[in-house]
C-alpha cells in the first residue's frame, strides 16, 4: 500500500499523494485485469520540490506496481532503428517518456522484447507470451497480437489523451489490412540480452505518403459517451482505462462504417503512395 507522501500539486494548489493516485487508478479499474498495458504522460502538476527526480519517478512506479496486476506491459519503443542505430535490448532508451524509461531500468522488468521498432518490457509472470515475436511490429505475432490472443487485458492511459497514446489502434488497422497503410521494412543490427549481435529486418504498418493521420480524440469521447471506458481526473490531467477487447471491437466497427475514421481527412487513390524512407537524411523511394 503506498504511503501518504505528497507527490505533486495541481494548478488549483491541490496536493496529491501516492494513495490519491492509487485511488484514481482503482476507480477506473486498472487493477482488475490479467494484463495491463500502460501508456504514460505524467504532467499531473508540479512535482514535490522536496523529492529528487528519481524519488518522484520511483514513487509513481511503486503506485503502478502496487496494483498487483499479474502482468504489467510497458511500451519501451525506441524509434531509432530506422536511422541505422543498433537496438540493444539491454540499454536502448525508450522514447515513450521519462517514467517508462525509468521503469525499464528497474529490476522488476523480467523481459524486454527483441522487436527493434516497438519493444515492450514485461513485469510479472506473463513474459513467456512475448517470446519469439514475428517480424511485423503491428501484425500477426507482434506484442499487440499476443495481448489480443491472451485475453483479459486492459489499456491504461496514465496521464494524457487516449487519442495521442493508443498505438494499439494501428494493430487493428494492420489486422484488417486497411488500404491507407502499407508494410515498410527496416534492416539493422540487434543485440540480445546475452550480448549477441545480429542483423534482422523488421516491418511496420505505416501510413501511405499522401494520407493525413490524426490524433483521434473523437474516439475517446465516443467510447466515454457510451460507457465503454472509465476515466478520472488526476491533478491537471486524467487517467483512462479501457478493455483491450472493447478497443479491438470498436476500432473494427468504426472502420467498417467509415474507412477514414482515424484519419485527418478522407483519403483518395492518389494518396496511397508507398514511400520507403532510408538513411539519416530521410531519402524517399516511392512505389505506387
Amino acid at each position: 500500500m503506498p504511503s501518504e507522501r505528497k507527490l505533486f500539486e495541481d494548478a488549483d494548489k491541490i496536493c496529491y499523494t501516492d494513495a490519491d493516485v492509487l485511488s484514481r487508478l482503482k476507480a477506473v479499474g486498472a487493477h482488475d485485469c490479467d494484463m495491463l498495458f500502460v501508456h504514460t504522460d505524467i504532467m499531473f502538476g508540479i512535482p514535490n520540490r522536496d523529492m529528487k527526480r528519481r524519488e518522484y519517478l520511483d514513487a509513481l512506479s511503486e503506485v503502478l506496481l502496487s496494483l498487483n496486476v499479474p502482468t504489467l506491459l510497458l511500451p519501451t519503443f525506441t524509434f531509432s532503428f530506422p536511422n541505422h542505430e543498433v537496438y540493444d535490448v539491454r540499454s536502448s532508451k525508450t522514447s515513450m517518456g521519462v517514467l517508462l524509461e525509468h521503469m525499464r531500468k528497474r529490476s522488476e522488468v523480467v523481459y524486454r522484447t527483441l522487436d527493434p521498432l516497438l519493444a515492450v518490457s514485461v513485469i510479472g509472470r506473463g513474459a513467456g507470451a512475448f517470446y519469439d515475436l514475428g517480424r511485423d511490429s503491428l501484425g500477426e505475432n507482434s506484442a499487440f497480437d499476443r495481448v489480443h490472443q491472451n485475453g483479459g487485458a486492459k489499456f491504461l492511459i496514465f496521464g494524457g489523451e487516449l487519442g495521442e497514446s493508443l498505438t494499439y489502434v494501428h494493430h487493428v488497422e494492420k489486422m484488417l489490412d486497411v488500404p491507407y497503410r502499407y508494410d515498410q521494412p527496416f534492416t539493422g543490427r540487434v543485440i540480445d540480452a546475452d550480448g549477441r549481435e545480429y542483423e534482422t529486418t523488421q516491418s511496420i504498418h505505416t501510413a501511405c505518403g499522401g494520407v493525413q493521420p490524426c490524433n483521434f480524440y473523437h474516439f475517446e469521447e465516443d467510447l466515454a459517451d457510451r460507457g465503454l471506458l472509465r476515466r478520472e481526473r488526476l491533478g491537471d490531467s486524467k487517467v483512462i482505462c479501457v478493455e483491450e477487447a472493447v478497443v479491438y471491437r470498436e476500432v473494427a466497427a468504426k472502420l467498417a462504417q467509415n474507412m477514414s475514421y482515424f484519419l485527418g481527412q478522407p483519403f483518395t487513390e492518389a494518396d496511397l503512395r508507398h514511400e520507403y524512407k532510408y538513411g539519416r537524411n530521410g531519402e524517399k523511394v516511392t512505389h505506387c
